[in-house]
């Protein structure tokens, strides 16, 4: 990391520290970090992992250089848009800090003259500000007939490569220019308005509305469909995560990733965080929000786990978003949290007992959606239920994370209408 950009993050470790009051950061314990995981979750709906969090904080062995995505929850945490509008504040900060120097004789008759003379360019400034935003012009609006954008991937499999031609010389002098590659507006990169051609890598499976922005507009939207062959494992990694062959997954009937999988990459549960991740993406046909049942079997197979919860976390994908369900061991509910069609509910202000179960043995979990409303089931119970959006969408995949490891069984996909997918 530049020598900048490290004390920039000093900053903005500062300034969490500064909002939160709870201390200087060194003398916080592993639940700290937890409830500060938490709370990122709960203001941004993006979560970042403890083990994330203590690097960032030096309280693990410290990334060089801290993901842009990391930094941007951070900023954003703290009440900042993303990064860049963090540095470019606590820049404008120290360019207008004056050096402190102090006499080495007090003249007390100085005190009036100097509030005076700051009063007086404070005064000049403001009436230069206001002189100039009146003649000012209203702001060109930018016509999305204007702007072109698309995508193609260069390869199947992981990771893949995307290329995105557009063109954005219609934009305004000094606009920023930026493709965001998925919905999270903080996977942005920025481009210039003279090129055509950016590329990105995609390290997971999934659909992904990518988008190019003007300023604060999205002017055009391309989709981004990067499909499985089949079920894809992987341990997931803050940066890249580490793949893991077919037959590392495929067992006689089910799937699975187990600990002496995770051990050959030298990875302890009971020490580091460690989640682990079964993807199926693909077309499943005409299966779409408002109509469908999944149903499969999950089981959370390292009761050792860091937190000793055991939490598994299924998500379904459509186009424009995802539905996750959580389980884990019973007397951990308040840990979790479900997240339907964009809305979020939390295990500590909503009872989510029902999604507690005894992974001795594999949990059925079922989640159905019919005129309008969605119904989730856990052994055969009703857990939760909520409403459908009348905008129905295409469902495009399924996701599995566990924390340690787990295995999976009986995945089927079908609607009303006799559609069926078995996913195994």
């Amino acid at each position: 990391m530049d020598k900048s950009k490290f004390y920039m993050v000093d900053y903005l470790v500062a300034a969490i520290e500064g909002q939160l009051g709870w201390g200087d950061g060194k003398n916080w314990n592993n639940g700290d970090f937890e409830e500060l995981s938490e709370r990122i979750f709960a203001e941004t709906k993006k979560r970042l992992s403890v083990t994330t969090l203590k690097r960032i904080w030096g309280r693990a062995e410290r990334v060089a250089n801290p993901s842009s995505s990391t930094l941007n929850i951070l900023s954003e945490f703290v009440g900042y848009d993303n990064w860049r509008m963090f540095v470019q504040a606590q820049e404008s900060l120290e360019s207008t800090e004056a050096p402190q120097i102090e006499p080495k004789t007090p003249f007390p008759w100085k005190i009036p003259l100097a509030l005076g003379f700051v009063l007086l360019i404070a005064l000049l400034l403001a009436f230069y500000a206001s002189d100039t935003e009146q003649p000012s012009m209203p702001k060109k609006r930018l016509e999305k007939t204007d702007f072109q954008f698309s995508r193609r991937t260069v390869s199947e499999g992981l990771p893949n490569s995307v290329v995105f031609a557009y063109d954005a010389t219609a934009a305004p002098d000094g606009a920023t220019i930026e493709i965001q590659q998925s919905w999270d507006n903080n996977k942005r990169m920025t481009v210039s308005a003279t090129d055509s051609i950016a590329t990105s890598i995609y390290y997971r499976p999934g659909f992904f509305k990518s988008k190019l922005v003007v300023g604060d507009t999205v002017v055009r939207e391309a989709d981004v469909f990067i499909p499985t062959q089949g079920w894809s494992g992987m341990v997931e990694n803050d940066s890249m995560p580490i793949y893991l062959e077919t037959r590392e997954i495929q067992k006689d009937d089910y799937l699975a990733i187990t600990p002496e999988t995770v051990a050959k990459y030298g990875l302890d549960p009971r020490t580091t965080e460690v989640v682990t991740s079964l993807y199926h993406v693909a077309d499943y046909g005409e299966l779409y929000t408002d109509d469908f049942q999944l149903s499969l079997q999950l089981q959370n197979t390292f009761p050792q786990g860091r937190t000793g919860c055991q939490w598994v976390r299924m998500f379904v994908l459509y186009d424009g978003g995802a539905i996750g369900i959580p389980l884990a061991k019973k007397g951990c509910a308040a840990q979790l949290d479900l997240m339907l069609f964009g809305d979020y509910i939390s295990g500590k202000t909503t009872d989510l007992s029902s999604l507690g179960v005894d992974f001795t043995e594999a949990a059925t979990l079922q989640c159905n959606s019919k005129d309008g409303i969605l119904e989730i089931l856990v052994n055969g119970q009703t857990a939760y239920t909520a409403k459908v959006p009348i905008a129905a969408n295409k469902l495009v995949g399924v996701v599995v994370h566990f924390e340690g490891t787990g295995l999976m069984k009986e995945v089927s996909l079908s609607n009303s209408h006799g559609l069926h997918q078995v996913l195994q």
